[in-house]
């Protein structure tokens, strides 16, 4: 009897060691002890599991980012060109993207346009919220800051207003830009005529209506921008018409 490498009996005619049965015989009895233990990949140092949510996670971030750059883009868009002559061709340029970008993040041009004003309310919103914040307890401070948080220098440029006075033009037509900036005024009117209410109150001011003083105070703002954006005041000048307004209402707070 002879035996072949790996310890496979060949008969006396002889077996084929290669032959499909033998050769599987040979080949678990000459290289089992070689073969690696098979590692759970999963739980091995060299590749640990990543949570099956990151790479979405990951995508849902870039893909944030890619909406934010497309509405700040339009936003610049719609200071240089306006609502009515901005393209999607103007907003992809200033984004440095390429030109199907704004339809894998937008439905339209217009819910992009909107985004946009949405996205400059909540900026004015922010600014205010945070002054507010800043200003402690005492009611002058608050209604101090409040009046001059719309003079500050991220909203009061002259690129940024050109984009609310572009909006306003189309509000009479817009359904949901009149709802957004009507929204955006009256939360603002309020934290004013809550102000001037506190101050009221603190100071025992006599014939001054807080509804009054606080939409004043608002509006004020509109027109303001729109001399800061004509050049025919600058934002220091529109600081001081404001303070001056603060002192002929209330004096004792603010003295000349």
């Amino acid at each position: 009897m002879m035996r072949a490498p790996g310890g496979i009996r060949l008969g006396r005619r002889g077996l084929d060691p290669w032959s499909a049965p033998h050769f599987m015989s040979m080949y678990v009895r000459s290289w089992k002890p070689f073969i690696p233990a098979v590692t759970n990949r999963s739980t091995s140092p060299q590749n640990p599991r990543k949570p099956r949510n990151t790479l979405k996670v990951a995508r849902k971030a870039v893909r944030d980012i890619r909406r934010e750059q497309l509405i700040e883009a339009a936003i610049r868009a719609i200071s240089l060109h306006g609502i009515g002559e901005t393209t999607i061709a103007d907003v992809v340029k200033e984004a440095g993207m390429a030109n199907g970008a704004v339809n894998q993040y937008f439905a339209s041009k217009d819910m992009l346009l909107l985004e946009a004003l949405r996205a400059v309310t909540g900026e004015f919103r922010e600014i205010w919220h945070a002054a507010k914040a800043g200003a402690g307890e005492d009611p002058a401070a608050i209604l101090e800051a409040l009046a001059l948080a719309q003079l500050h220098p991220k909203v009061c440029r002259r690129e940024r207003i050109s984009v609310w006075v572009a909006y306003w033009s189309e509000v009479r037509f817009r359904p949901k830009y009149m709802e957004l900036c009507s929204d955006s005024d009256a939360e603002f009117a309020k934290a004013l005529t809550d102000a001037c209410q506190a101050l009221i109150k603190a100071g025992k001011y006599r014939d001054v209506n807080p509804e009054k003083i606080g939409q004043f105070l608002s509006a004020a703002s509109d027109g303001l921008w729109l001399n800061i954006m004509l050049g025919t005041l600058t934002r220091d000048q529109a600081l001081e018409l404001l303070s001056a307004h603060l002192q002929s209402v209330f004096p004792k707070h603010f003295p000349r």
